[in-house]
């Protein structure tokens, strides 16, 4: 099965790299090195392509940047990995491939000028992205101050407790506790995209919370990896790609269940057996909380999607510069030599 999530997000606190977490018991890690991120995401698409029928458990770092680029590919049962330099800041241990051996540097020395001018265009543009989602996480906060003003806190936390005790009841028989931390979704130049069919299509059981901004979704997703690290269970978190202090979904393997927050822009319904909606909103008693406050949430809504889309505005134009000024390699390089070198690292992968 080919897993597929971000390690990487552009949130409203700026990039947030989760790639170095995830190479817990990876043993062997290539890294691919050199300034074209064209070359690199093709030698890490071909390597996927050439295991994903060979090897299970396959995993696949998306890049928020270019959703038909790769940042990683990590192979668990192999105990290999290969990412992108861009996500990577340990190299000791790592087995290096240098991109740019496959650059002609007289071809690219023409385009020097014009890349430097894209790429600082393309930066700017992305610093102003970063602007407008720090601004709607401002407006957020007030939007969650509003529904934590009317919780019943008392009522909330009985719901979570039994709720806990539910779910994990007994200690891990093989687990070791460990925490992977990632994104299943981001804001891209595509829009907002998520994996979380992909992420969960083999768990028994799916429990979608439903709720308001602030009525505890996040909080409890904290309380149940609290229990499971503690229990002894190994545990994949997914941060939310606007406020990577807050949780969007936690999956427990071992137990075969997921918890993740189903409200836009990754709002789904349950459509298999096994679904279980949550009703935070019913269980904190913020029943006609909405329509107290309808005029304030309606100002807040208006503002905070203003701010959301300028910042959407503003990728899409950095990733349209830096695809522009990566066109300058693909015309310089030779894609020949990055597919032998995919397929030499796929040979060592599996022999």
């Amino acid at each position: 099965m080919q897993k597929k999530y971000f390690l990487r997000a552009n949130t409203s606190s700026g990039l947030v790299n989760f790639t170095e977490n995830n190479l817990e018991r990876i043993d062997n890690l290539y890294i691919l090195t050199g300034k074209s991120k064209f070359f690199k995401s093709r030698i890490l698409k071909n390597i996927a392509k050439y295991t994903d029928s060979n090897v299970k458990n396959q995993e696949c770092a998306v890049s928020p940047f270019d959703i038909s680029a790769l940042d990683a590919v990590i192979l668990r049962d192999k105990k290999t990995a290969v990412a992108d330099a861009d996500c990577i800041t340990e190299k000791k241990r790592a087995i290096i491939i240098d991109t740019s051996d496959f650059i002609s540097q007289l071809k690219i020395k023409k385009y020097e000028k014009m890349q430097e001018e894209l790429i600082s265009k393309s930066h700017e543009a992305l610093l102003g992205m970063y602007s407008a989602y720090a601004g709607a996480k401002i407006i957020h906060d007030e939007w969650e101050r509003l529904y934590i003003k009317n919780i019943d806190f008392d009522r909330l936390n009985k719901f979570e407790e039994g709720l806990l005790e539910s779910l994990i009841d007994k200690k891990s028989q093989n687990g070791t506790g460990i925490v992977f931390e990632r994104f299943f979704g981001a804001s891209t130049p595509d829009g907002s995209v998520n994996f979380i069919d992909n992420l969960t299509e083999n768990l028994k059981t799916r429990y979608f919370i439903k709720g308001r901004p602030g009525t505890g979704k996040s909080t409890f997703m904290k309380k149940l990896m609290k229990k499971a690290h503690d229990f002894d269970y190994d545990c994949e978190i997914y941060y939310c790609s606007f406020d990577r202090n807050s949780l969007d979904m936690v999956i427990i393997p071992e137990l075969s269940f997921c918890v993740f927050d189903s409200t836009a822009p990754h709002e789904l319904f349950p459509m298999r057996d096994g679904d279980v909606i949550l009703d935070f909103y019913k269980e904190a008693g913020l029943s006609g909380v909405d329509e107290k406050f309808e005029k304030e949430f309606s100002e807040i809504q208006r503002l905070y999607s203003f701010r959301i889309t300028e910042g959407v505005t503003k990728l899409r134009l950095s990733c349209g510069y830096q695809k522009e000024a990566e066109c300058y390699f693909e015309l310089s390089g030779s894609k020949e030599l990055a597919d032998k070198a995919a397929d030499k690292i796929v040979r060592k992968i599996l022999t």
